[in-house]
């Protein structure tokens, strides 16, 4: 399916509909650029963090904060794209969750901030469907004034009453004419992420249509409406860029996203039946950066690239429109939430990643304030590291970065395990933080344990200081998200002595910090070893 983009009022030269004409380009090379953004997160505001060394070397320096924020990064976009002739921003997806203001507002400020900044297209992404898929359908057409594209779901063939809207409203592909230069876009959502939430028995009536199928099918139709250029913008992560790159002869550039990583210069990827040179670029996440990739293009091959990757930090102004938009969304969140509130002190960052890569501090904040938490009160917590999204900078602790850190309106869910499922569900994270580096994708209390990487396995299993009884009934706190299989987590899943308490977990913490004043003290917020690590 094609799309003729709506028209951007920015001074340069924007898509036109597809039969809008253009010059004849024939054996001419022709400039075309790209900006690139991903994984924003709803970090529509300034924040304070600590860049990391990836950070630092990819230009975002320490001490030049705040970092991040829509209106910084439109001020990027509108410059970029003053400065170019043909120019496409494309962007791969999950600009929904992870900050306060989606949680109020359902997506509906990071549409209309990411319309104002001149998007043209964005991949929907996993996190997109977080307020479930009739929220998408409403806020995209409310306010999305830019494509929304999905080659891989297909709502077609579901009876759920918001289907046939989000069919209408997520194109497969689109087609866009830049003075007489076609490019096709491909849209290609993240599957996996979608099986969690088939997993969660919360089937959102989307049919999976694996990328050997959707990519090659849509190129075809794209080649015979006279594409010139084959772009596929993607929220598969790296892995499944490179190897559809590899793959798929018909691709000419990725525009990637999902892994939060940032690549300059870009991957290249020889296509394995042409020969091909294909460029993959991941621009990174949480609004720290805006990517501008140039190419050359002549009779539809690339002759050329040049990538530039754009910090965003406090030397960079607002774009006054998007500024102003923002501004009526905090006056709301401050009115509703006092999100400056102060509800504690950090002495040094608190970390939601170990050293080792077991646990960690916040990790180990969150599953002790899980399991002691008044009305919970079990012997055993285990939550997602996943589910901590951001470390806590030094100083004040506020209501927003709490928000920040523990975005997921997550609840804790009690249930009773025996000690077998123990060991199942302790292996199944190990082999699971296996594929990930043996870093721990789990945080857990009233458990020691040792994964161990080689084998996949969960192994020196003790419960509170008492080795684990295969035949022992231990109770567990957790979190409703796993709790109802998402991440693959079936042991927990299938449990039928599954109680849903309500109780927020990021209330729960909370409270633990302010009940502790000042963090990280000894036995709170601190790396004890809980979880130690052989690879």
């Amino acid at each position: 399916m094609l799309t003729a983009l709506l028209m951007s009022s920015l001074g340069a030269c924007v898509p036109t509909p597809v039969d809008g004409g253009g010059a004849d380009l024939e054996g001419q090379p022709v400039r075309l650029t790209f900006l690139h953004t991903s994984d924003v997160h709803s970090r529509l505001y300034e924040y304070e963090f600590t860049p990391s060394f990836t950070d630092t070397e990819l230009g975002l320096q320490e001490g030049l904060g705040p970092y991040g924020g829509l209106a910084e990064m439109a001020y990027i976009l509108k410059r970029e794209r003053a400065k170019a002739g043909r120019v496409l921003h494309l962007d791969s997806g999950d600009c929904f969750q992870g900050a306060v203001v989606f949680n109020q507002f359902s997506g509906e400020a990071e549409f209309r901030t990411m319309s104002a900044a001149g998007l043209d297209a964005a991949v929907v992404a996993n996190h997109e469907f977080d307020a479930g898929a009739a929220n998408l359908a409403t806020q995209g057409a409310t306010w999305a004034r830019f494509d929304l594209l999905a080659a891989n779901y297909d709502f077609a063939d579901s009876e759920l009453p918001y289907a046939n809207e989000l069919e209408d409203l997520v194109l497969p592909t689109g087609m866009y004419e830049l003075d007489g230069l076609r490019v096709g876009v491909i849209g290609m959502g993240n599957i996996s992420s979608l099986n969690s939430i088939y997993d969660q028995s919360n089937s959102m009536g989307i049919r999976v249509i694996e990328p050997g199928q959707a990519i090659p099918d849509e190129a075809v139709m794209l080649r015979a409406e006279g594409a010139d250029l084959i772009v596929v913008l993607s929220h598969l992560g790296l892995d499944e860029d490179i190897e559809n790159a590899k793959l798929y002869k018909d691709i000419d550039i990725i525009l990637g996203g999902h892994n939060h990583i940032a690549l300059d210069p870009p991957l290249v990827v020889v296509n394995e039946e042409t020969g091909k040179r294909i460029p993959i670029v991941h621009s990174g996440a949480f609004a720290k950066f805006v990517g501008r990739l140039d190419v050359v293009v002549q009779d539809g091959e690339v002759l050329s690239t040049d990538y530039q990757l754009f910090p965003i930090d406090g030397t960079v102004p607002e774009d006054p429109e998007v500024a102003e938009i923002l501004l009526e969304y905090k006056e709301q969140l401050d009115y509703d939430l006092k999100l400056d509130q102060v509800i504690g002190y950090a002495e040094t960052e608190l970390t939601r990643y170990g050293t080792t890569g077991g646990d960690s501090m916040l990790g180990n904040l969150t599953a002790e304030a899980m399991r002691f938490y008044p009305g919970v009160e079990t012997e055993i917590a285990l939550t997602n590291t996943l589910g901590i999204r951001s470390d806590i900078p030094a100083g004040d602790i506020t209501l927003d970065t709490l928000y920040n850190s523990m975005p997921f309106d997550n609840t804790v869910t009690t249930m009773f395990l025996s000690g077998r499922e123990v060991q199942e569900l302790l292996d199944y994270a190990t082999e699971r933080s296996t594929e990930r580096g043996c870093e721990s994708q789990i945080q857990v209390a009233g458990i020691k344990f040792t994964m161990n990487c080689e084998a996949a396995v969960a192994e020196d299993i003790v419960i509170n200081g008492t080795p684990l009884s295969p035949e022992g009934t231990y109770e567990l706190a957790t979190n409703n998200y796993i709790a109802h299989g998402g991440s693959g987590f079936e042991v927990l899943e299938r449990n039928t002595t599954q109680i849903d308490t309500g109780i927020s977990i990021r209330d729960v913490v909370k409270q633990s910090i302010s009940a502790a004043r000042t963090l990280p003290q000894k036995g709170i917020c601190e790396e004890d070893g809980r979880i130690a690590t052989v690879y």
